[in-house]
């Protein structure tokens, strides 16, 4: 029996007041409404909806409430579960009070138990900056929990491992993948799924498939290390579990061709780990 779960990323929605990030000429929120009726439309039946961050850009507590209120339709419509993740144009404190409605925390994991399949659901977020980091209590609840379960695992986060299409890309991925390989090195954990990046790739990292999923925003060209192009388009990940092990549809819904922005990326290698510790300190402070 195939078990699906469908991947949205970045979905980038506006805040109440603003302007779509990186001057998208079609709202984020229709995007994600179009992912929404694909999967209705075109009968994808999945099991569970995962969203992998990068919930809204930058937004406050009634934009979070706004959200939980859409993925409360969509969960009704749909007849799956939706789970989110936090990226780092997220807002911690704003997420929580708004979506989540609980108390503060500085983190936000956890895990489901599946009949089959354990699915852990990290926090990379490094405060307010691009790049991504997993704390040291976050990855000891994982080696724990990982350790107790003799199920196949799945791992969604943000900011992906480094990975051989990510080579330059060090600057704004997770910055201490090392660590999280060690912990998941020989374990259960079949795969790891990720976005953060808006492009479509996939790797191996000894055993552990990467897959990084293209984003429900904006797509990002990043073939040239040091400038890279925006364009408005659409896609989704469907991603089929059975027997035979794990296999990776990409649906994208919208091709753009026209740039809308650019970047310039003086330096692509792994930003000094003070800025981390900085920016770490800052948040638990």
């Amino acid at each position: 029996m195939v078990y699906k779960i469908v991947q949205i990323t970045d979905t980038h929605l506006t805040p109440e007041g603003g302007q779509p990030a990186n001057h998208q000429q079609i709202d984020p929120a229709d995007k994600l409404q179009d992912v929404f009726d694909d999967i209705y439309t075109t009968n994808v039946d999945p099991d569970l909806i995962v969203i992998t961050g990068d919930l809204i850009h930058e937004g406050k507590a009634a934009d979070y409430h706004h959200l939980r209120h859409i993925l409360a339709q969509q969960q009704e419509r749909l007849m799956a579960p939706i789970k989110v993740i936090l990226g780092n144009h997220d807002r911690t404190r704003p997420f929580y009070d708004g979506y989540l409605k609980r108390p503060y925390r500085s983190r936000y994991y956890y895990k489901i138990v599946g009949a089959e399949w354990d699915f852990y659901f990290l926090d990379t977020k490094c405060g307010d900056l691009e790049q991504g980091y997993i704390d040291q209590a976050q990855l000891d609840w994982l080696q724990d929990k990982l350790a107790r379960s003799a199920k196949p695992a799945l791992i969604f986060m943000h900011h992906p491992l480094p990975g051989a299409p990510l080579k330059n890309m060090a600057y704004s991925i997770l910055q201490n993948g090392d660590d999280l390989m060690n912990v998941i090195h020989g374990s259960n954990v079949q795969a790891v799924f990720s976005g953060h990046v808006h492009f479509a790739n996939t790797y191996q990292i000894g055993d552990i498939l990467n897959v990084v999923a293209d984003s429900t925003a904006y797509h990002i060209n990043c073939s040239n290390a040091h400038e890279h192009f925006v364009t408005d388009a659409t896609a989704y990940n469907v991603i089929h579990l059975d027997e035979q092990g794990i296999g990776v549809e990409q649906r994208p819904l919208r091709l753009g061709s026209t740039t809308i922005n650019r970047f310039k990326i003086p330096n692509t290698g792994f930003v000094n780990q003070a800025l981390i510790m900085n920016e770490i300190n800052r948040v638990l402070s």
